[in-house]
């Protein structure tokens, strides 16, 4: 779900999970749901992942062939772990093949095996998305762009060929702790809230990032801000809840509370659907489905 600044409309997307399907599969759904009128598809990024995309503008520039109007989008990318040389110059070419639709998506990350598997040391992954998040907006914006800084160094690069969008394709962060939302405010368009997060969790964030984002001498659109929700459309109540199975417990447990998180708390006690899904998940009847997300909307501006 986003609120656009442009039109103080709510758009709404689809983030594709990995299946036992083929990628044909996804694209497919991608198909359908511009079909259906959605808006964005998002394909997020974990490694040794059985759920999310090791390499999400790989998947988009795939799915940017079979589609015309979807906007396209990381939900998010891990830029710590790569140059963001390669990152400014694949978000580039996604750009051109899908005609200007890319939204660039960025996270820290937080997966200690993951960076244990790429050779980077976790401590540094805020400084390392600072300046590699700065590096790409200049090579996005500008020519013959140089940089010596703390963790990369280019010499007298001009990206080619140039994003279709101008002057850059939007770039939204991910982040629960206070500095990596100022970040959003500072380097970015939009602050992206995870899945994870009950509503109360994101009225916090949200507040951050808006006094972060309307501080003195900054900017006085009103700013991008897009929410991730597990959301269960049934016949009933009884049978959303039915839909969402042990199988979403497990991802919460072994995913999202597998480590001590800044911001989003585990329910005390035995973790139920029912406890899980309050002010977390959009889960019951349309009518039900609607009635929270305006519930979101309302409460988060």
């Amino acid at each position: 779900m986003e609120r656009s600044r442009r039109s103080q409309l709510m758009h709404i997307g689809i983030s594709p999970l990995q299946s036992d399907n083929t990628f044909e599969a996804t694209i497919q759904e991608c198909e359908r749901a511009e079909a259906m009128g959605f808006d964005s598809v998002w394909l997020g990024e974990h490694h040794n992942s059985a759920l999310l995309f090791p390499t999400p503008l790989i998947g988009l520039a795939a799915i940017a062939s079979r589609t015309k109007r979807l906007r396209l989008g990381t939900g998010v990318l891990l830029l710590p772990l790569y140059h963001p040389l390669a990152v400014a110059e694949e978000g580039a070419m996604v750009d051109m093949i899908s005609g200007g639709r890319l939204i660039l998506g960025l996270g820290a990350g937080y997966a200690p095996e993951e960076f244990a598997a790429f050779g980077v040391s976790i401590r540094e992954r805020g400084s390392r998305l600072d300046e590699g998040a700065t590096l790409i907006r200049r090579l996005w914006t500008e020519e013959h762009v140089s940089h010596q800084g703390r963790h990369y160094r280019i010499t007298n690069v001009t990206l080619g060929p140039r994003p279709v969008q101008q002057p850059r394709p939007p770039i939204w962060f991910a982040g629960w702790v206070e500095p990596a939302i100022r970040r959003a405010a500072r380097l970015g368009d939009a602050w992206l809230g995870g899945p994870s997060a009950r509503l109360d969790e994101l009225v916090a964030c949200v507040r951050i990032f808006q006094e972060a984002w309307q501080k003195p001498g900054g900017r006085t659109l009103s700013p991008d801000i897009a929410l991730m929700r597990y959301v269960f459309v049934a016949d009933s109540l009884e049978q959303a809840y039915a839909t969402v199975g042990d199988a979403t417990l497990r991802v919460f447990e072994t995913t999202y509370f597998r480590w001590p998180h800044p911001v989003v708390k585990r329910p005390p006690g035995t973790l139920t659907i029912q406890g899980l899904a309050e002010d977390r998940f959009i889960l019951g009847t349309p009518a039900q489905c609607i009635e929270q997300i305006e519930r979101f909307r309302q409460s988060l501006g």
